[in-house]
């Protein structure tokens, strides 16, 4: 039987921390990378750094040689909520960097240094469909990544598009349709390990993705979702 092997990137992170849970009950192997050095992650193995980019050797050494890998990217920061809450420019860059940067340099390394990954995990939002005055820099730095991921000879991708999900990081946004909880997405990301290309986790969130391709943007920029 083979080796299951999950690398899980910014592990601390809650919807990560709900799936390392499932995973640790079904008998795979973790790899947890995360900037936090007094979390309490369960895992096969764990890895605290301090900055992702300046350390990206001591993660690829982590996950040499480690046979039949899924890596997942965790890496989220969301500082915007228009008209409530405007970032400053230290939390754009921030944006940018935590959101795309981050994820897009280590999926290059990776592709080129690693040579047993079955597939690449990111998880997207809705909001890379067509960034928005509400939160244009998050959903920029999204729809960076979506784009610059598939201009990468990887052999294998997964780009999971969720809506709101219940975080501490999204705790003072407006609640909209086919919202889930982080256990729910969790779940969901477990499921769809075998997949590719671009999914949903609900039908309801494709058909409004449609839809947001074709609204006037005056109209877009009003929606408080």
């Amino acid at each position: 039987m083979k080796e299951k092997n999950i690398a899980l990137i910014g592990a601390s992170s809650e919807i990560s921390k709900d799936l390392l849970i499932l995973l640790n009950e079904e008998g795979y192997r973790t790899y947890c990378v995360t900037t936090k050095s007094n979390d309490s992650l369960k895992c096969y193995k764990k890895l605290h750094i301090q900055d992702y980019l300046k350390e990206q050797d001591k993660i690829i050494q982590l996950l040499n040689d480690v046979p039949n890998l899924i890596i997942i990217f965790f890496n989220g920061f969301l500082a915007e909520n228009r008209d409530e809450q405007f970032p400053n420019i230290d939390e754009i860059i921030k944006t940018d960097k935590i959101n795309f940067i981050i994820p897009y340099s280590l999926t290059k390394s990776f592709n080129e240094k690693l040579n047993s990954i079955n597939n690449f995990i990111f998880i997207s939002s809705i909001a890379a469909v067509r960034p928005r005055y509400k939160n244009y820099i998050y959903g920029l730095s999204k729809r960076k990544l979506e784009e610059s991921i598939k201009k990468i000879s990887l052999k294998n991708y997964l780009i999971i598009r969720f809506g709101k999900i219940q975080t501490a990081m999204s705790s003072k946004h407006n609640d909209p349709p086919f919202m889930l909880s982080s256990k729910e997405a969790a779940k969901f990301i477990k499921l769809s390990f075998g997949k590719r290309g671009i999914v949903y986790p609900k039908i309801g969130l494709f058909i409004i993705s449609l839809i947001l391709r074709f609204i006037p943007s005056k109209i877009l920029n009003k929606m408080k979702y």
